[in-house]
């Protein structure tokens, strides 16, 4: 089995799906890409859906050049994340499952470089962000939302324009930085640190005054951001939410009930930047970031130590503080259909609160 030529495989589907996107495998189907919410199936000669033996060939080979943690995870938890590259060709983010008895693998293409703020279409916001000194940084977004590449892309900006010590603490690695402007140092965890955790407070250790992290998903990762914060940091890292209320609340469940006021108290001290983001079809048919940008003023401070953390009281929060710099997602969407960017349609599909959003847009109907 060892012996499949997966480079070759994986090089074939790309080859003939003609564009980019996530390449789902698994037994039954043909080789399938998902490109912007589309599924194409490859059609490959001599392959008309692929068996048992066939995708366990695909894990076999995938796993040899993964760090042995991977293999120990698929073999006790069912499942796996780890990074996979084809020398001169490509780099993938890839999850290996079992389901059914048998394999299922995603491998989403990692680009060969980091894209800059302005390729990825991000508010100048964003650009603020990578001036702080210290704090809290939050991405968030659902998954396919593109949080890893604007993550990548600020720390990217960074590298390039501030001489200062970098050190990434990942799973896995995928964006691969090299020194410009900084000196950047990528860990990953199961290979060069046992866990997040222990990769932040290393990180500390060695003098990082920049530290990115990958998803922040246990109390002890939680602990840690805010530590770091408090000591001096800028740690930049993620979460899964669909809105600013949300991302935050998901933070702060990460604690025990008892610790949750101490938390809630301690980030809104820190927090500098909590940006929300959706990729969303626009008219002209491309995918782009829509935002929500919760920034930290006297008053952002004060809401977050004590006001309702529910959907509809940030997003008036939001809208009330348009004059310094808060942007909620809803207001943006009525900006985009109004500026004829976005169809209404798809604004209310979006929407945080498509009720108010619908009202709002009342005008248009019939226009």
């Amino acid at each position: 089995m060892l012996n499949f030529d997966l480079p070759g495989f994986l090089s074939e589907v790309g080859r003939r799906a003609g564009q980019g996107g996530d390449v789902l495998l698994g037994v039954g189907l043909p080789p399938c890409v998902l490109t912007d919410g589309e599924l194409q199936r490859v059609e490959i000669p001599g392959l008309p859906r692929l068996s048992p033996y066939q995708t366990e060939a695909v894990v076999l080979n995938l796993l040899a050049s993964a760090p042995a943690a991977a293999a120990e995870k698929v073999q006790k938890k069912g499942a796996a994340a780890f990074a996979y590259s084809i020398p001169g060709v490509n780099r993938f983010r890839v999850a290996v499952f079992q389901q059914r008895g048998s394999f299922g693998v995603t491998l989403r293409s990692i680009p060969d470089r980091v894209p800059s703020l302005a390729e990825l279409e991000l508010v100048p916001a964003v650009a603020e962000a990578t001036q702080e000194r210290t704090g809290v940084v939050l991405v968030n977004g659902p998954a396919g939302s593109g949080r890893t590449t604007t993550l990548a892309a600020l720390v990217g900006e960074i590298n390039r324009t501030r001489a200062c010590h970098v050190m990434t603490v990942e799973e896995p690695i995928e964006f691969l930085h090299k020194h410009e402007k900084a000196a950047i140092f990528q860990r990953e965890v199961g290979i060069d640190t046992p866990s997040l955790s222990q990769g932040l407070v290393d990180a500390a250790a060695a003098g990082a005054e920049v530290i990115m992290a990958s998803e922040v998903r246990t109390p002890d990762e939680a602990r840690a951001v805010l530590e770091l914060a408090e000591t001096g940091h800028l740690l930049l890292t993620s979460l899964r939410g669909y809105d600013t209320a949300s991302a935050l609340s998901r933070f702060l469940s990460l604690f025990p009930p008892e610790e949750r006021p101490e938390a809630r108290m301690r980030l809104s001290r820190v927090l500098r930047f909590c940006f929300t983001q959706r990729l969303l079809p626009h008219r002209d048919g491309k995918r782009r970031p829509v935002f929500e940008v919760f920034r930290q003023t006297v008053a952002a401070s004060e809401f977050l130590a004590q006001g309702r953390l529910d959907s509809a009281t940030v997003s008036d929060f939001l809208r009330d503080g348009e004059k310094e710099g808060q942007q909620a997602f809803d207001r943006e969407l009525e900006r985009k259909v109004r500026r004829g960017e976005l169809d209404a349609a798809v604004a209310l599909e979006y929407a945080v609160l498509p009720r108010q959003l619908e009202l709002r847009l009342l005008d248009l109907k019939g226009a």
